[in-house]
């Protein structure tokens, strides 16, 4: 049996803290003893199996936090190190060399949650980010990226080397979401609409901005519904006032279990700057959601198949977007078809066997 070592600044509601619970969750214990290392304690330390011994630096800074996590890496002496997001990935490499000397047969394993060339460009020092990738990622004994984009990116920009990368794509607990989309919500989802939906955090990036103004351009058959909360929730409102469609498009909030709400409507929409992975897009395909999308940087590309699951729009065409609406004719899409590939292709039994092969590729 190998002792892995799971690494997160916390545990939020953010897609890829989902997707490393959903991993830490299904791993087989025949094969892992596994723990869980945060920084901070997290909201989702609830949904963490009993089994998962859990440590808590009680730092916010991660990069404060680095001598407290190289000290417990020590005393813990895990047969495999697997870091979840950003930049604690980076932090944690540029010490792997030191760390390898006091513990030379540990693996270290990074799951890439984002494109590196956006993300380094928001930071506040962009060229030290981008040096400090070039020349100390590839100290990662194997990086698991979500899509080919990510891997395409990480490879060309960073030269990090090819056999040392690997796409897996995110996966999907059908079971658990299934049941969780049988709670009874209290929401007047009518009939008498074509039923549009979005979820995400109301971020800038996300261009809901355009969302709303791509609604705006159709008719009263339709209706939006908005699940998510943010930043740009207030700007948001304000936009919907000013396209006079507040009378169809609901602002709902943060929903904790959004998938009774996306059960019931007919269509989701996207309107990203760019994704890496959307988890969004495939649970709503699991209920059989038609996406109609920007064709955004990332992997968006890689889920939608046009015409079978969805329709994708060059980004940022606001007409185009709400003309696509317009013309889905929701009888002529297979609602069964796009759950049942969905299924076959995300469910997480077959990306769990897909992570332990890479994650102990180096140590059976």
């Amino acid at each position: 049996m190998k002792n892995i070592l799971f690494i997160m600044p916390k545990l939020e509601s953010g897609g890829a803290e989902r997707v490393l619970v959903n991993i830490i969750n299904h791993l087989d214990r025949d094969i892992f003893n596994i723990s869980l290392l945060l920084f901070s304690s997290s909201s989702l330390i609830d949904t963490i199996r009993d089994d998962i011994e859990i440590y808590t630096l009680n730092i916010k800074s991660t990069l404060k936090g680095l001598p407290l996590l190289l000290k417990k890496i020590y005393i813990l002496k895990p047969d495999i190190i697997f870091s979840g997001i950003g930049n604690l990935n980076l932090y944690l490499s540029i010490f792997i060399p030191i760390v390898k000397l006091f513990l030379p047969k540990t693996i270290f394993i990074a799951r890439q949650a984002s494109i590196l060339t956006l993300n380094n460009s928001r930071e506040r020092s962009p060229k030290l980010y981008e040096w400090l990738y070039k020349r100390v990622y590839k100290n990662y004994d194997r990086v698991i990226c979500q899509s080919l984009y990510m891997q395409k990116d990480l490879i060309e920009n960073y030269s990090f080397p090819k056999d040392k990368s690997v796409v897996i794509n995110n996966p999907i607990d059908i079971e658990s979401l299934e049941n969780l989309s049988k709670d009874k919500i209290d929401y007047p989802f009518s009939s008498d609409y074509v039923r549009l939906i979005h979820i995400g955090q109301l971020r800038y990036e996300k261009r809901q901005d355009l969302l709303l103004k791509a609604f705006s351009k159709l008719d009263s058959r339709y209706s939006l519904t908005i699940i998510g909360d943010g930043a740009e929730r207030e700007n948001l409102e304000s936009l919907a006032s000013k396209l006079n469609i507040s009378n169809r498009v609901t602002f709902l909030g943060h929903k904790k279990n959004p998938y009774s709400y996306l059960k019931e409507a007919d269509i989701f929409l996207l309107t990203s700057e760019y994704e890496g992975f959307p988890n969004v897009l495939l649970e709503a395909n699991l209920f059989g959601l038609i996406v109609v999308s920007f064709n955004s940087i990332g992997g968006v590309s890689e889920i939608i198949q046009n015409r079978k699951n969805g329709i994708l729009v060059s980004q940022g065409d606001i007409d185009a977007f709400a003309t696509t609406i317009e013309n889905i004719d929701i009888k002529s899409f297979n609602r069964g078809k796009i759950i049942e590939d969905t299924k076959g292709k995300y469910n997480i039994d077959l990306i769990i066997k897909r992570y332990q092969k890479n994650i102990i590729k180096d140590k059976l």
